[in-house]
């Protein structure tokens, strides 16, 4: 697992530091190293950052206050000269407090201990993924169990998803792309312009056709090679 990180401080032998110590760490990847907490907003926008490196005491706003801001918070470890910030630190959840100048063993005790815990946020965030999807069909709200797709056919301005104990399907007004952006990537690929399969269903391969059981359907040229290089990672 890579971890994005960011570094906000305002003294640039830190940010030489902490990019130095960041470089030397495998799982660790410096998205960006900024001189205040302004220049850093934009980063929480368009990317996914999961560890800040933050200093506490910097002008217009201190790195405290910026933690506050942010609605979905990163992981933490304060690095700063000044000791008597640390119980605030630690209120805020802080992962560690690193006192300026930062050895780099005492970095590599904090940076694994984040590395854990942010494993164990993002596995828990995994878990907690829904089985299962609401679509609207006739004059009503149903469920479908991700576990009881065989497949889904595209037809224009409309979708047909084939159940594996039904013979009617479902019909709703929504795009195969649709579905094909919504469902769980690593259990449902696209194999023609017409189909979405489910991996779990799939019986047999060929060339030209994938078969489900007892119902076979035509596989694409333009989608036959991501579907080989997914069956070949799983022999």
């Amino acid at each position: 697992m890579r971890i994005n990180c960011l570094i906000i401080d305002d003294e640039p032998w830190a940010l030489d530091l902490l990019e130095d110590f960041i470089q030397k760490v495998p799982y660790l990847n410096l998205v960006a190293r900024c001189e205040g907490p302004v220049e850093a907003f934009p980063y929480f926008e368009k990317e996914e950052i999961d560890l800040v490196l933050l200093d506490i005491r910097m002008p217009d706003l201190s790195g405290t206050q910026f933690l506050k801001t942010l609605n979905k918070k990163p992981a933490v470890i304060f690095v700063t000269a000044h000791n008597e910030f640390a119980v605030e630190g630690f209120e805020l959840d802080a992962i560690d407090y690193l006192l300026k100048p930062v050895p780099f063993d005492r970095f590599m005790l904090a940076v694994n201990k984040a590395y854990e815990y942010i494993s164990y946020r993002k596995t828990k965030s995994l878990l907690k993924k829904d089985d299962f999807l609401f679509i609207k069909t006739s004059h009503k709200i149903q469920k479908i169990f991700y576990s009881d797709i065989l497949y889904l056919e595209g037809l224009k301005d409309y979708t047909k998803i084939h159940l594996v104990d039904s013979k009617k399907p479902f019909v709703t007004l929504q795009s195969l792309k649709y579905f094909e952006n919504r469902l769980p990537h690593e259990e449902f690929i696209r194999i023609h312009r017409s189909y979405i399969i489910s991996l779990r269903k799939v019986d047999t391969v060929s060339r030209k056709a994938v078969l489900l059981g007892e119902t076979e359907l035509p596989c694409s040229e333009h989608y036959r090679n991501v579907l080989y290089s997914i069956i070949g990672e799983k022999l």
